[in-house]
């Protein structure tokens, strides 16, 4: 269980005593962790330490480094397979990134509610939800977002097992005391593939601050089931069409990219995804890109994340674009 009251570099948990001390070299820190030092890597040689998670959890090992005298600003870098007997391997962040309060000391006074519309008229349609400063003091953003999941489940025996499914309406605004932002909840749409009539329970949660919503009670029909299944897709066009072929394959890279250069937000968004579904919603959801493209998203491998010189990825997209606008 992650601890909302760790402070944040991006938007991970780091021990807040590992931000204190000197560090080691770089190159002493990978080989303990049995990690050869990539070539070429443009990070400060100096001042790395393990930053998290706990040496239990299955999730990659970050490591980071100060780069401003204030230690306010950190090169982060996450290292994998070190826990599983797999060549351990390091992948570098492109850019610094800042240390932040905890989750607890960010989200203030903020609560999750639904608001009496939406409990009254338990519209699957129509999901609302209010992000609502309970608190005594003006709430002000600091980066996060109100991206807000939404899970729907049966409910077996009076109790419910809930996952969560990506929705849209991200952005922040200050609250005042009393104050609250409406945010549309939409639930994925393919969790409506293997729904039965019957009562079904709806949560809300918001990742960014960790917001998690009271279960609302809804009655679903057969009617209202089958109208939110997922449709087969519209059948593809002829193979041996080369244009669509290369449109296909630029809009596939242009997602890669968009990947690369959001990998942060990708990670938090798949982090706690319960099955690969759910992770490849959340990056077409995040990307606003479709399946396919999300899924090459998903199957990314880190070579792609480097950028380089020069960009091979910009410049395959570069050369792509070229060739069809001469078509």
């Amino acid at each position: 269980m992650r601890d909302d009251t760790s402070p944040q570099i991006g938007s991970y948990d780091v021990d807040a005593a590992a931000l204190a001390g000197e560090g080691e070299p770089l190159v002493e820190l990978l080989a303990r962790l049995g990690v050869s030092e990539p070539e070429g890597a443009d990070v400060v040689p100096n001042g790395w330490r393990v930053l998290g998670p706990p040496p239990a959890a299955r999730v990659p090992l970050l490591i980071g480094a100060p780069v401003s005298s204030d230690h306010r600003s950190w090169s982060v870098g996450q290292v994998y397979g070190a826990r599983d007997g797999a060549p351990a391997r390091v992948s570098f962040y492109p850019h610094a990134l800042p240390v932040r309060p905890s989750v607890a000391e960010r989200r203030g006074g903020l609560v999750l509610r639904w608001p009496a519309v939406t409990r009254e008229l338990a519209d699957v349609d129509r999901l609302s939800i209010d992000i609502v400063n309970e608190g005594s003091t003006r709430w002000l953003p600091t980066g996060d977002t109100f991206n807000t999941f939404a899970s729907i489940v049966p409910v077996v025996g009076g109790a419910s097992d809930l996952y969560f499914g990506w929705t849209g309406d991200g952005g922040t605004v200050p609250l005042d005391p009393g104050d609250y932002a409406r945010v549309t909840a939409r639930i994925e749409s393919g969790r409506w593939r293997d729904l039965k009539p019957g009562p079904h329970d709806i949560v809300a949660y918001t990742p960014d601050l960790r917001l998690t919503s009271e279960q609302l009670r809804v009655d679903l029909t057969a009617e209202v089931i089958e109208a939110h299944r997922p449709r087969l897709p519209n059948p593809p066009p002829a193979p041996h069409d080369p244009r669509h072929a290369a449109a296909d394959r630029l809009r596939v890279l242009h997602a890669l990219r968009a990947g690369r250069d959001a990998i942060g937000e990708v990670v938090a968004a798949i982090t706690d995804a319960p099955d690969d579904a759910t992770a490849l919603s959340r990056i077409s959801a995040l990307l606003e890109c479709d399946t396919d493209a999300a899924q090459a998203v998903y199957a990314m491998q880190l070579r792609r994340l480097r950028v380089g010189k020069p960009d091979v990825l910009s410049g395959e997209i570069e050369a792509l674009e070229r060739a069809l606008s001469e078509e």
